[in-house]
């Protein structure tokens, strides 16, 4: 009984890697090739080179950290290398510390985009008077800051609780520090994230109303004062607001599941859930890592021009490249021929 249960375990655990390990090294290299397309577009386009999208350069540095991640942790998947890894505190502590660190600097992103289009709606004159590069770039140090130091901080803090020891969260970090710290650092602030999107909600529906109520009692010269003001609620702003909710929804509903996990009992988790599931919400998470750069193409004219152009470009340059490789072939078979 207790081998067919071991073997049942086995082919279950197989079975899992079978999916997942392939799985990971392709979500990698997506991963890390949408968010370089990402990169490369606001690099290019002197039209996506604004306040707002140098977060979202920063979210996409932070999510091929991710895809660079998911390389070691495909590998980890794998029982055999896993076992290796296991006994490698080095490398056990690089893929906790690294994806950590990946997740806070991404969430603390999401917050500092919603501040900003919670500034530039509320308080435009400010934002025009105080926002600045200056301002943005100072800015984005701080998610990096806090999420390199929190993940490294693991290197300081691991204490297996297995013998032999086993590169898993809840069995090998201080409980404090995955059940609370851990997760107060993803809750607190998409807690922020959703109050400034329902305030920026709110506004837009105020501002709705108000352009209703002056479509009936203004003149069109008070209606065209009113449009003429530095006020943030345009359509192409509330696009633009839009966008990065759906970014901040989507990230909140892959990694969600995650981090409930680990509020649930160690005893609990240990016993009745089983591990393919605790990767599954490992891999749910990561993939929202490779899901943004599609968003932004959807939501934003920019991003989609941006994209087709660059997605052109590289056609052009693979035909090139063929056409070249071709020709140094036929030239060599030619020259072949006149040797003989």
């Amino acid at each position: 009984m207790n081998l067919s249960n071991v073997n049942e375990s086995l082919s279950t655990e197989y079975s899992g890697i079978t999916i997942l390990a392939p799985g990971a090294f392709m979500l990698s290299l997506l991963i890390i090739f949408g968010n370089l397309t990402t990169l490369i577009a606001i690099k290019r386009m002197p039209s996506l080179q604004t306040k707002s999208n140098a977060y979202v350069a920063s979210l996409a540095c932070a999510d091929i950290m991710v895809g660079l991640v998911l390389i070691p942790y495909g590998l980890w998947l794998i029982p055999d290398i896993r076992n290796r890894f296991d006994q490698t505190v080095t490398m056990c502590n690089l893929i906790m510390s690294a994806g950590s660190s990946a997740i806070v600097v991404s969430i603390l992103n999401l917050l500092l985009v919603a501040l900003e289009r919670m500034v530039y709606i509320n308080y435009p004159f400010f934002y025009v008077r105080v926002i600045n590069n200056n301002v943005i770039g100072v800015s984005i140090t701080f998610p990096w800051l806090i999420g390199l130091t929190f993940g490294n901080s693991q290197w300081f803090i691991n204490v297996p609780k297995t013998n032999p020891p086993q590169c898993v969260a809840n069995k090998i970090l201080p409980t404090f520090y995955y059940k609370y710290v851990a997760t107060l650092m993803y809750f607190i602030p998409s807690a922020a994230i959703f109050t400034i999107y329902t305030k920026i909600i709110m506004i837009a529906r105020k501002h709705s109303t108000a352009i209703k109520k002056m479509n009936v009692v203004q003149p069109s010269s008070d209606k065209a004062a009113w449009a003429s003001r530095p006020m943030a609620m345009s359509d192409e702003n509330w696009k633009a607001a839009k966008m990065m909710m759906t970014v901040f929804g989507l990230f909140f509903t892959c990694w969600t599941p995650r981090f409930i996990l680990h509020t649930v009992p160690d005893d609990y988790l240990n016993k009745s859930v089983p591990e393919i599931v605790y990767n599954l919400f490992m891999m749910m998470g990561l993939l929202n890592s490779g899901i943004n750069f599609l968003v932004y193409p959807l939501h934003n004219m920019e991003f989609r021009k941006a994209l087709i152009h660059l997605l052109c470009f590289w056609s052009r340059s693979h035909d090139q490249l063929f056409s070249v490789v071709k020709d140094i072939h036929i030239t060599n078979i030619s020259t072949g021929k006149n040797l003989k």
